[in-house]
């Protein structure tokens, strides 16, 4: 499969996937605020924020091991981790060759990183979630700070996982 195909079709894993994330934690985690719809749609792009090794260990599997709620910190260790996985292997299966696939993950985390971006961004005007979650960021980073620091979260997570596709793909003829 050439290179646009498998971009496409690891853009629309990684979103389907994300979304159907969102949408379990919208209907299973108390108080999440449903009515909020930019909230909801910023969350679909969200978890390219958190940097892979984040991901694995200081949001995923630590604080399973410290649980209160373990419910709803598997299902962020698997809303982090899962829709990655799932798109990358299936882009290895896909694509002509490591370096197609590798490509196609990468743009896939750059532009989410993107619109990420931007919705964290013009969200704050719309959503008061947003507001606070930028202004958290902003507080911890700066307001440049926190646009590099989610551009480098995509590129972290462009080379992580880009790096296990050259490495999982067999090579096309």
């Amino acid at each position: 499969m050439n290179y646009i195909k498998t971009f496409i079709i690891s853009l629309v894993i990684y979103l389907g996937l994300n979304t159907v994330f969102t949408l379990i934690a919208v209907f299973t985690v108390a108080g999440f605020p449903t009515t909020d719809i930019m909230l909801i749609v910023t969350s679909i792009f969200a978890p390219i924020f958190t940097f892979p090794g984040a991901a694995w260990s200081s949001d995923g599997i630590v604080p399973l091991l410290t649980s209160t709620d373990f419910f709803t910190d598997f299902m962020l260790f698997l809303g982090l981790v899962v829709p990655p996985l799932v798109t990358i292997i299936v882009a290895s299966f896909l694509g002509d060759t490591n370096k197609t696939v590798f490509g196609s993950w990468f743009l896939t985390a750059l532009i989410t990183c993107v619109v990420y971006a931007i919705l964290l961004g013009t969200g704050q005007l719309v959503s008061a979630y947003l507001a606070l979650d930028w202004f958290a960021k902003v507080a911890s980073y700066g307001e440049l700070g926190t646009i590099l620091v989610v551009f480098t979260a995509g590129i972290a997570n462009g080379f992580f996982y880009g790096c296990i596709t050259y490495l999982i793909t067999k090579e096309g003829l």
